[in-house]
């Protein structure tokens, strides 16, 4: 099992690969950083003819997806991954229980920081799989829709 989930898609387009993207550059705020920002349009991020990375316009939650795409014709690979930066915030949530741990340990003694495993275990499994698991889930199932509808995506399959 991964730490960090990704999710790989192949993808038909109903319409012309051209079209699709001009459909997407059209929905997507134009930028290089991959970060959050007011925006009328769906996406922000890199289009281009060979393909796109981009994350979703939503404020907060939707820079936690990284939503990238190769095309060739009308057939094409889509990845979704967990940004780098969420990565590192993540991290750092789940090394806060054993640095906790070992802040017992060197206080109270190893005897009297044995009761601490058991919580610091579920600490990080809790990051691990209820905001990790559980949100890449919940967005990228958003993002995932939304590129559908942009890009008119015919049939879409988890790889």
């Amino acid at each position: 099992m991964k730490l960090f989930p990704t999710k790989y898609f192949k993808a038909e387009l109903r319409s012309d690969y051209s079209i699709s993207m001009e459909n997407l550059i059209s929905n997507t705020d134009i930028t290089e950083s991959l970060t959050s920002d007011w925006t009328k349009k769906a996406f922000r991020g890199q289009v281009n003819e060979k393909g796109f990375k981009i994350i979703s316009s939503r404020i907060g939650l939707g820079a936690i997806c990284i939503l990238t795409g190769k095309f060739n014709g009308n057939i094409g690979e889509i990845e979704v991954r967990i940004h780098n930066a969420f990565k590192v915030m993540f991290s750092i949530l789940m090394l806060l229980p054993i640095i906790g741990f070992g802040i017992s340990i060197l206080t109270n003694g190893i005897e009297n920081s044995i009761g601490i495993i058991i919580p610091a275990v579920l600490g990080i499994a809790f990051v691990r799989f209820v905001f990790i698991e559980l949100g890449f889930q919940f967005i990228s199932i958003t993002g995932i829709n939304k590129l559908s509808d942009i890009l008119a995506i015919k049939e879409l399959n988890k790889i």
